[in-house]
C-alpha cells in the first residue's frame, strides 16, 4: 500500500473518530450515536492495517475480534510487537451489539471510557502498525484545494510553536481562500455568481463618505446589517454550519480581499478576553477543514459542464 494513501486514510479515521468524540459530549439521547462511530473508526483502522501488512485473508471472512490475533501474528514475524487494547476494543463491541441489535443504550459514563480507550487504541496502534504517531496525521491531508491547504499547514506549524495570533491569520486567511476558490468556479461566462448576495460595501461608510451626525450613525448601522446578512446567507448557502461558523468567526480576525486579489488580515482587539487557547485556534482550523470537506462533496465546475 502507497504511504500517501493510507495517511490520508488514517486522516479520515481520525476526522471519523473527531466526530465520536463532539457526539460523545452531547446530551442523552444523542451521545448514544458516539458509540457507532467509535467502533466504525476501530473497524476502519483493522481494515487499513490488514491491507498494509498484507493479511492474507478475505475482510469480509473476518469477525471483529479475530483481528487482533491475526495482525500480532504478522506484527511479531516483523519484530514489531502486537496488536494492543483488545479488552477494552472488546467491550466497545459488546456495547455496540447491545445498542444496536437490542436497543440498550449505553451510559453516560461508558462513552467516556470508550472515548478514551478509542484514543488509546488509535494512538499506540497507528505506531506499531504504520511507523507514525496518530497524533502527527492531519486532517489538512484531506482537504483537496491548494492554496487553502497550504495555508492550514502553516496554520498547524505556527500553532506547534505556540504562535497563536500567527496561527489564527494562517487560519482565518484558509477560510477565504477555501470559500473563494469554491466561489470563483462556480461563475458563469459573465462572471456571476450563484453565492453573490451583493456589493461589497468596505467603502460606503459614514467616514469615507464624510458624512457626520445621525445620518451617519444611520449609515453605518445599514452598512453593518446588509453585512452581516450578506455573510449569513452565503454561509448558508453554501451548505456549511452556521453556529460552529459563528464562533469561529469570533476567535479568527476579519480577512479582506483587496481589487489586484491579494488578502489583507485585520486582527481582533482581543481586550480582557486575551489570546484564544490552544485548544479553541485548534477549533478553527478543524472548522476550516470541516468546511472543506463538506464543500468536497457536493464541487463541480461549470467548465465541467460544457
Amino acid at each position: 500500500m502507497e504511504n500517501e494513501r493510507a495517511i490520508e486514510r488514517l486522516a479520515f479515521i481520525k476526522n471519523l473518530y473527531s466526530i465520536g468524540v463532539e457526539q460523545s459530549k452531547r446530551e442523552e439521547p444523542l451521545c448514544w450515536m458516539s458509540i457507532l462511530t467509535f467502533h466504525d473508526a476501530v473497524e476502519l483502522f483493522l481494515a487499513l492495517a490488514s491491507e498494509h501488512l498484507d493479511l492474507d485473508v478475505r475482510l469480509r471472512d473476518i469477525k471483529f475480534m479475530e483481528y487482533w490475533s491475526l495482525l500480532s501474528k504478522i506484527l511479531k514475524e516483523k519484530g514489531k510487537g502486537e496488536l494492543t487494547q483488545r479488552i477494552s476494543m472488546e467491550k466497545l463491541n459488546k456495547a455496540r451489539v447491545d445498542f444496536k441489535h437490542y436497543g440498550n443504550p449505553p451510559s453516560r459514563s461508558v462513552i467516556e471510557d470508550f472515548r478514551a480507550s478509542t484514543m488509546n487504541f488509535l494512538d499506540e496502534n497507528t505506531r506499531v502498525v504504520f511507523d507514525v504517531e496518530f497524533s502527527e496525521i492531519s486532517l489538512v491531508e484531506l482537504v483537496k484545494y491548494e492554496a487553502a491547504k497550504k495555508s492550514l499547514k502553516e496554520a498547524r506549524e505556527m500553532l506547534g510553536k505556540n504562535e497563536i495570533e500567527n496561527s489564527l491569520d494562517k487560519t482565518a486567511l484558509a477560510f477565504a481562500q477555501l470559500t473563494d476558490d469554491y466561489e470563483t468556479r462556480k461563475m458563469d461566462e459573465f462572471g456571476r455568481s450563484p453565492f453573490f448576495f451583493g456589493e461589497e460595501m468596505y467603502f460606503l461608510s459614514s467616514f469615507s463618505m464624510e458624512i457626520r451626525g445621525r445620518l451617519g450613525d444611520f449609515i453605518d448601522k445599514t452598512k453593518e446589517s446588509v453585512e452581516a446578512l450578506q455573510e449569513a446567507v452565503k454561509i448558508l448557502s453554501l451548505g456549511l454550519d452556521y453556529k460552529r461558523y459563528a464562533r469561529f468567526r469570533l476567535l479568527t480576525p476579519h480577512v479582506e480581499r483587496v481589487m489586484n486579489g491579494t488578502y489583507h488580515i485585520v486582527r481582533i482587539q482581543r481586550g480582557s478576553r486575551g489570546l484564544p487557547t490552544v485548544e479553541e485556534v485548534q477549533f478553527c482550523i478543524d472548522f476550516v477543514i470541516e468546511s472543506a470537506i463538506a464543500l468536497q462533496e457536493f464541487d463541480f465546475s461549470l467548465e465541467e459542464q460544457k
